[in-house]
């Protein structure tokens, strides 16, 4: 019995647990191909990263959702990449969507998937907030309402708490 309990716990821990995976040399690709390192974002503050694709339907449910926290985080030293996973044929479907949906967060493209394998990214829609220092402050694989709630206040508590704040809900001036 003692195994099984020492098990789960392990197992909850291990889910549970902010990860380190080393972010220097991690370098996202703009629309356009130019190279952005994440480790220079991290720089200047936390990240999110979200994997997505034009023909995932969860992700275009969550994307509207995703644009509201950036818009609503707008003040805030906060990245928000959104990592297209669609291939190198379907760029224009990429531009299209983002174009219709009006999406003016910044748009990343992984059309070989080769950063999503190196962050182990199982599914999609994923949402990977990263903190200052590259560990995983917080994590949603699919979408499930109000995940944006709980991503902007892991976003607003990251941010108060490198800041030395008190408050969470108003944009630091």
């Amino acid at each position: 019995m003692r195994k099984v309990v020492l098990t789960a716990l392990l197992g909850f821990a291990v889910l549970t647990a902010p990860v380190v995976w080393g972010m220097e040399g991690i370098v996202l690709r703009d629309m356009d191909g130019k190279p952005v390192a994440v480790d220079s974002l991290l720089a200047e503050g936390p990240v999110v990263l979200n994997f997505w694709a034009t023909w995932c339907k969860p992700c275009r449910v969550e994307m509207p959702k995703l644009q509201e926290v950036h818009e609503d985080l707008m003040g805030w030293t906060v990245h928000f990449a959104a990592v297209s996973l669609d291939t190198r044929r379907n760029k224009n479907k990429v531009e299209k969507y983002i174009e219709k949906n009006e999406v003016t967060l910044p748009v990343y493209r992984d059309p070989e998937g080769s950063l999503a394998k190196k962050l182990k990214i199982m599914a999609i829609p994923t949402t990977i907030l990263l903190d200052q220092d590259g560990g995983v402050a917080f994590r949603t694989r699919g979408y499930r309402p109000g995940d944006e709630i709980l991503l902007k206040k892991e976003i607003q508590a990251l941010i108060a708490k490198r800041d030395g704040q008190k408050t969470q809900e108003e944009a630091p001036e």
